[in-house]
């Protein structure tokens, strides 16, 4: 037996001279004795449902003293059926109110009596109610839907509208049909369950229901302790508009304002934080615990594999709740929004729990504003994208931002500290951690973030000089502050604390890095880590960005590009970065120090494959010489990579193209060639190490080709005279002549070409001379003359024939 009263309303088509309108009707219909329960509501066949028309209350006189497995007869109004997978009733009136989920029964939701069976974790004495446990909004959303025949597809369409005021939700509210729109604009949802307060779609089968709009819901959480999301997400092409929360009771958090499981198609457009007009509308939790996100997506790919289009958000956390965490490895693109006011970080995603996509930020504001004490885990800063693999592609807007701790501010002395993770894999790029300003006495405390699968850590520490370029510890030097310390004697609940007494510091060898650790969080702008502990480079995240700046953080090092850019701006808070730049932020006669393009030819240890490979260049501005301009060859690249936009100074053992001579006109530029080996000109060759034609080495300078002097120009060796020919002339003597004992003679004989500017500098004779002796002399143009002296006592003769020489001028 059970009595009930009830308004009804719906809605009718009339027909007037200007259209067709809507008639909003209503009626009350009493039955029974007691004022305040409700009758079962008409089953109706208007296009839009209202959700306060479908709120029922029942009196049933079934017993339910003992708590179990109960039956109970109601009248089962529209949208109340008993098949419903995800259907709960309210149980109230006396006992602990309790919803519970119904299991079985035989209500229809025709209007007629029938049974709803569930179990019961109270007792209920004679005088309690059941009735919906959602304000209405679940029985107009399963009254909102209809089943398509021919051929018999699954539930979809309707038009559900939550009218202004608040609704008391005490169980999860389960949105299950395709093509459905509901309208919670001017309603407030109060969430009393420790559960998902609004679930769309199915929770094992993503694929069952598609294309779902809510517009405006806007959640309040009333369950203490609760660590679940307002809006939960496992169905196809889900739309979402402009959610927000209120501040709950004390105690009261979401995890989440938006949980997205599997949705390939997901759109959430302008997610506010701010719409409850203070700080306590943020709504998520943030402790040394947990410190949720406003959007997530947890994953892992392959079960939850959501692709997701978020837009026009405001995220203002004011220090109370990170932003987006999508960690379902499919892509997700942020645009046209503001992510500020984060406790530890704006956006983190990747591949961590596997998949292959990315994150892109296109016009995207980031600010953490005066949050920088924020963070749950100490003071070690916030991360504007954290990226735990896959891809970052950053076009426009102010994003992403972070802040960098400081660990004192007592002095001038400026120190940057770093820390190197070791792991089985080896050692890590040594990582930015903060800096501290210093009087240089006293301790200093260093809290940097744990790195869970490190074994040991070391904090190195650099001291940056008034106008020094920032130079991050490479090589071998005096950088230790702590080595090999193991982790688990400085690291707890997420954070690792060192303590810098400012003692001499120790020697130290920086590592090319092996192990590309996992990063759960890292203070930066742009935090590049692995997704997992490894010792694979391609498990670090890599970025496409329009601009790089500053706090770029990398567990790349030396190994690989982590970051290309079309510009690079001067860039401060430096991790070892090799950051490859076509262009820059500022222009050259503003900016001296200009990021360096590197480009990697191939590996070094390559076996000796993948031979003759054609080259990659890239020339700018040079200016003052001397300098390099294409450095062919880095002898220090390590020196390289941990210096300000890569820039470093050159080294003795570089090979490089550069110029010598210069002073800021393109004119007055002398170019200049070094390598530390040789160097080597080759013709027609494809350079194969052997038959180069010219080669330089430190000893000697080596031809293996004639050396000609063009006619005009000049060779001197040393000090000596200019030499602008040597070439060899013949003189022939037709007839032998005799000299006379003790006596000389001169000969004349035609030489064409030979100049009066000629000297001869040696000659062969045409024959044996005997005891004659032979000089000679250019006596005329085109002419030389043969002087021959006879030393002996006895006349000799002179050879006939052609007589060689050497002339020189």
């Amino acid at each position: 037996m059970f009595r009930t009263s009830r308004t009804f309303k719906w809605l009718t088509l009339g027909i007037t001279a200007a259209g067709v309108v809507l008639i909003l009707s209503s009626y009350r219909c009493i039955a029974g004795e007691q004022a305040g329960q409700s009758a079962p509501a008409p089953v109706s066949k208007a296009a839009i449902k209202y959700a306060s028309d479908f709120a029922w209350s029942a009196e049933p006189s079934d017993d339910l003293t003992v708590p179990g497995l109960h039956r109970v007869m109601i009248p089962c109004s529209g949208g109340v059926r008993s098949n419903e997978p995800d259907y709960y009733v309210l149980i109230a009136g006396t006992g602990t109110p309790e919803a519970v989920k119904v299991t079985g029964g035989a209500c229809t939701a025709e209007g007629r009596s029938g049974t709803l069976e569930f179990k019961t974790a109270y007792p209920h004495p004679a005088g309690y109610t059941v009735g919906s446990a959602s304000g209405g909004l679940q029985e107009a959303l399963i009254a909102a839907r209809f089943t398509p025949s021919n051929p018999e597809g699954l539930p979809q369409s309707g038009h559900v509208i939550v009218p202004p005021g608040e609704f008391r939700a005490y169980a999860p509210i389960s949105i299950r049909a395709s093509n459905l729109t509901v309208d919670f604009s001017g309603s407030i949802i109060e969430c009393w369950m420790s559960d998902t307060c609004i679930f769309v779609g199915d929770a094992a089968k993503s694929g069952l229901y598609s294309d779902i709009t809510l517009l405006n819901p806007r959640g309040r959480n009333m369950a203490v302790g609760s660590d679940k999301p307002f809006i939960e997400v496992n169905a196809q092409k889900t739309r979402i508009f402009n959610v927000s929360t209120r501040f709950g009771i004390k105690g009261a958090y979401f995890s989440s304002f938006v949980q997205v499981d599997d949705d390939q198609a997901f759109l959430l457009d302008g997610l506010d934080t701010e719409l409850g007009g203070d700080y306590r509308s943020y709504g998520v939790r943030c402790d040394r615990t947990v410190c949720a996100p406003v959007i997530s997506a947890p994953g892992p790919f392959n079960k939850y594999s959501a692709v997701g289009w978020l837009k026009h958000l405001n995220i203002s956390m004011q220090c109370a709740g990170n932003g987006i965490d999508w960690q379902s490895g499919n892509t997700v693109r942020i645009s046209d929004s503001v992510i500020q006011g984060f406790s530890q970080y704006g956006v983190r995603a990747g591949t961590r729990r596997g998949g292959y996509g990315g994150v892109e930020l296109d016009n995207v504001y980031e600010e953490v504003g005066g949050c920088g004490a924020a963070n749950p885990l100490g003071k070690v800063g916030q991360a504007g994208v954290i990226a735990q693999g896959g891809r970052v592609k950053v076009i426009g807007g102010e994003a992403p931002t972070g802040a960098i701790p400081q660990f004192a501010n007592t002095g001038k002395t400026d120190y940057r500290y770093y820390v190197v993770a070791h792991s089985r894999f080896g050692s890590s790029n040594p990582l930015y951690a903060g800096k501290a300003l210093t009087n240089g006495s006293g301790d200093i405390t260093v809290t940097v973030p744990d790195i869970a699968g490190a074994a040991t850590l070391d904090l190195l520490r650099v001291t940056l000089a008034p106008g020094q370029r920032e130079q991050a510890p490479y090589g071998k030097g005096d950088f230790a502050v702590a080595a090999g310390v193991p982790r688990t004697s400085v690291c707890s609940n997420g954070a690792c604390k060192f303590t810098d007494r400012q003692a001499a510091l120790r020697g130290y060898a920086v590592a090319t890095p092996t192990y590309f650790p996992l990063l759960n969080f890292w203070p930066g702008n742009l935090v590049l880590g692995a997704n997992q502990d490894s010792s694979d480079p391609f498990t670090a995240a890599t970025a496409h960005v329009d601009t790089v700046g500053s706090g770029v953080v990398t567990v790349l090092g030396t190994v690989a590009p982590a970051v290309s850019a079309i510009n690079c701006a001067a860039i401060a808070n430096w991790t070892p970065t090799w950051a490859t730049c076509v262009g820059s932020t500022f222009p050259p006669s503003g900016f001296a120090e200009q990021g360096a393009l590197l480009l990697a030819v191939k590996t070094d240890h390559d076996g000796g494959k993948g031979l003759n490979f054609k080259g990659r260049l890239n020339f700018s501005n040079l200016g003052t010489g001397p300098g390099h301009i294409i450095t062919l060859s880095d002898s220090n690249f390590q020196k390289t990579i941990a210096s300000a936009n890569n820039r470093p100074t050159n080294d003795p053992q570089d090979a490089f193209i550069g110029y010598d001579q210069g002073d800021g006109n393109p004119s007055s530029i002398g170019i200049s060639l070094g390598a530390p080996k040789s160097i080597s000109d080759y013709i027609g060759n494809i350079g194969d190490g052997s038959h180069w034609k010219e080669r330089l080495t430190e000893t000697q300078k080596s031809f293996a080709v004639p050396v000609v002097i063009k006619s005009g120009s000049t060779l001197t060796v040393g000090a000596g005279t200019p030499l602008s020919q040597m070439k060899v002339y013949m003189a022939k003597l037709s007839a032998a002549t005799t000299v006379g004992p003790q006596s000389c003679m001169d000969v004349s004989a035609p030489v064409p070409g030979l100049t009066v500017a000629d000297h001869i500098s040696g000659i062969t004779p045409a024959g044996a001379l005997g005891s004659l002796s032979l000089n000679a002399y250019v006596n005329a143009a085109e002419s030389v003359l043969l002087h021959f002296c006879n030393a002996g006592t006895t006349a000799a003769k002179v050879p006939s024939g052609a007589y060689s020489f050497l002339a020189v001028h």
